[in-house]
């Protein structure tokens, strides 16, 4: 599905869904790409702005501009800030996180998939430039411990585009991603994330997200939820 086709799911419904593959050159999505991409994943460090203390989030930031002739500028690290009517859990706290490894942020890979979504946002949008605000998100879950991708509930993220990758489902289950009018409330979308490069881009003005809990498969085993996460916002700051 090449970026008009996204773009032309975006424009009829709020959403496009379907594998990130098909906005990568095939020279940057080799096999041996994507296992160096979702290998770092392992290297994770927890997040320590969970609100009630939990351990269950891990967690790396990195912020870019992207422009429409493919140029991508890395950003020095910044503190990721939301505001309090947006995230009732951690909004107003200036949240900083170690940055994604530059071996990653330097791959063709990784290069290849903002600059593939930013011609998706071109193609509704016209040229111009995008802040991409960047998460590796690892939820853990035990028998002892579920895992919540989103611990503040249905919300928004108060920027343009969300968009949702999977990376990985490891012994789990749940892990649902769902997505609402933002007036009605009412459900739009519904699916589950499943194989590695499924992908929802979604718009943030638009409709509210969530995703459900995760429990492992295997009550002695534990599992995760690997996701990279892209919150866009088009100009060169953050709203």
């Amino acid at each position: 599905m090449p970026p008009t086709i996204w773009a032309k799911e975006i424009v009829e419904n709020r959403f496009a869904s379907g594998s990130v593959f098909t906005l990568l050159d095939e020279d940057d999505s080799t096999p041996a790409d994507w296992d160096t991409f979702a290998d770092s994943w392992s290297r994770l460090p927890v997040d320590a702005f969970m609100a009630h203390g939990e351990t269950y989030r891990r967690r790396r930031h990195s912020v870019f501009n992207v422009y429409a002739d493919g140029l991508i500028d890395e950003l020095e690290p910044r503190p990721y800030l939301q505001s309090p009517d947006i995230n009732h859990l951690n909004g107003g706290v200036l949240r900083t996180y170690e940055p994604i490894e530059t071996a990653i942020t330097s791959g063709s890979l990784f290069r290849g998939l903002l600059a593939g979504l930013t011609a998706v946002l071109t193609e509704v949008h016209g040229f111009d430039v995008w802040h991409h605000q960047c998460f590796q998100n690892r939820i853990t879950t035990s028998s002892e411990q579920p895992g919540n991708p989103t611990p503040e509930g249905m919300h928004r993220d108060g920027v343009d585009y969300v968009v949702t990758l999977l990376v990985r489902r490891c012994g789990i289950e749940g892990g649902r991603s769902g997505l609402y009018d933002a007036v009605t409330r009412r459900q739009v979308h519904s699916e589950t994330l499943t194989a590695p490069g499924d992908t929802l881009i979604a718009d943030d003005g638009e409709t509210l997200h969530d995703a459900t809990p995760i429990t492992p498969a295997d009550p002695d085993r534990p599992g995760y939820r690997d996701v990279f996460i892209d919150v866009i916002t088009r100009g060169s700051q953050p709203r």
